[in-house]
């Protein structure tokens, strides 16, 4: 059975309570899967975070959220947060007339709808998505969609800091390696991450479309300035 993080409960308990007009404790509990000493402090953590959940009285009475209230706080897990900023990468990126006018609001309201330790980790994600120069005519014919499964894994590295062991193919070779992916990088329409490249010892860009497949591994990294590795591998870059 694969573990469930906290997150991800309160994720799901969020879900449970948005899909009935309410709940008693015994089975919600049950649904989630958890005792009801865990359900208490879960529906605490909600309350914290500003979501509005009212006990009803009486015999019997349950949880619910009022019916005509919205959930008050985006609730995010991590992959639906990075989702959500690199469409916004994308919308800047290709400047597009009809979504300019509104990005910057958007950007603002989507950041007062989290909770302030979600805003924060929200905004240090966002210093990590960077826009480079347009792809070359024959670098976006080379584009191709990547792999569903590698993308899932490189978003869990990229969010929690933590290696990736990597397959990866250019033009002339496929290799094995371990990288930390500290950026991720437009070039419309190509992404690219921006890593440590540990095989190289070596700052590299590495294609995602390129990427075969992909392992977390135990090993965490701390965060490189972007300026720098930006600066080393420039020359690298634009022989993309």
């Amino acid at each position: 059975m694969t573990h469930e993080s906290v997150s991800e409960r309160l994720d799901r308990l969020l879900g449970l309570l948005a899909s009935h007009r309410s709940w008693n404790g015994p089975a919600l509990a049950r649904e989630l899967g958890v005792s009801l000493r865990t359900l208490r402090r879960d529906m605490a953590r909600l309350a914290a975070r500003g979501v509005p959940i009212e006990a009803e009285r009486g015999r019997g009475g349950g949880v619910r959220v009022p019916v005509r209230m919205g959930l008050g706080r985006l609730q995010l897990n991590h992959r639906e947060a990075l989702d959500l900023l690199l469409a916004l990468a994308i919308g800047e990126r290709i400047r597009s007339p009809l979504l300019l006018s509104s990005l910057k609001g958007l950007r603002q309201k989507i950041g007062m709808a989290f909770p302030p330790e979600e805003r924060t980790r929200l905004s240090r994600l966002r210093r990590r998505i960077l826009h480079g120069p347009l792809a070359s005519h024959r670098i976006s014919e080379s584009w191709g969609s990547p792999r569903p499964a590698v993308l899932g894994l490189v978003q869990d590295g990229f969010f929690e800091q933590r290696a990736i062991e990597v397959v990866y193919r250019t033009a002339r070779e496929r290799t094995t390696r371990v990288v930390e992916p500290h950026y991720l990088m437009l070039a419309w329409p190509v992404w690219y991450l921006l890593v440590w490249d540990h095989l190289r010892d070596a700052v590299r860009f590495l294609r995602l479309d390129r990427i075969e497949s992909a392992r977390l591994t135990d090993k965490t990294f701390q965060l490189r300035e972007a300026d720098a590795m930006l600066l080393v591998a420039r020359d690298l870059f634009t022989s993309l």
